[in-house]
């Protein structure tokens, strides 16, 4: 991990207009603290819920790059399209069956309802009824993710550049980390009784942990993303098909 504590790349990190909008959107649950009485249960349904929609933009990103190399290529962008629905959804409503039983464990209505398991469209409905207005911080997401995609992938011509193997693994660096994260906060949310001072605290996390992953500032050495950029590139996914070492 390189550079992460060097001021002069946070500077430049502030400086990226994506990067700006992002930190709006990850700042603005702040207001549903305040203004909606939010407390520990809808934030951390809100981030799980972020995590859907970044899984369900996902998929046209890995079909798209997929169709850039032929017949062939849209054939496997379709069948690893399908493959990722199949095991980020798994994923995702592992994570959200914990953060169920937390929630019905910290709420004490674990003996008189069972919380939802295993179910992401109940969680997810769950989710959006989990607190006032939560719909307008949905879509605030949505937005922004929508931005990012038609800026990075589209507009500046990612898709020209990427491959469906790329795009299909891209979600999981970020995500595992704050699933880590989310997991053990709300632990510690629900077991103190969540406390304001921990709910705006796990929101200024959420808030500096997107800088990081929205900007081209910072660089980082972990085996996940030197497997990551060995696998970005159309040759190493030609090398892929053709069942060659990548080098």
């Amino acid at each position: 991990m390189n550079n992460l504590f060097n001021l002069a790349s946070w500077g430049r990190a502030l400086t990226q207009p994506l990067v700006l909008v992002g930190l709006a959107v990850d700042l603005f649950p702040i207001y549903g603290v305040f203004a909606f009485g939010w407390n520990a249960v809808p934030l951390v349904m809100l981030y799980w819920m972020e995590n859907i929609i970044a899984g369900v933009l996902t998929v046209p990103r890995i079909f798209i790059s997929g169709a850039t190399f032929g017949t062939a290529g849209v054939l496997l962008g379709a069948f690893m399209s399908v493959f990722f629905v199949f095991h980020y959804g798994l994923f995702c409503a592992v994570h959200g069956t914990f953060l169920m039983v937390f929630i019905s464990f910290g709420n004490g209505t674990m003996t008189e309802q069972p919380p939802i398991m295993m179910d992401v469209f109940a969680m997810f409905q769950y989710g959006l009824t989990s607190a006032p207005h939560m719909d307008l911080f949905i879509y605030a997401i949505i937005a922004f993710q929508l931005i990012v995609m038609i800026w990075e992938f589209g507009i500046k011509g990612e898709w020209k550049e990427t491959n469906p193997m790329a795009e299909m693994f891209a979600p999981y660096g970020r995500i595992i980390v704050l699933h880590l994260a989310i997991f053990g906060g709300a632990f510690a949310l629900f077991a103190l009784g969540q406390p304001m001072i921990g709910v705006l605290a796990l929101i200024l996390f959420r808030a500096v942990y997107g800088i990081i992953t929205n900007s081209n500032a910072f660089k980082f050495d972990s085996d996940f993303d030197k497997s990551m950029q060995a696998m970005k590139g159309r040759e190493a996914f030609i090398k892929q098909m053709r069942g060659e070492k990548i080098d």
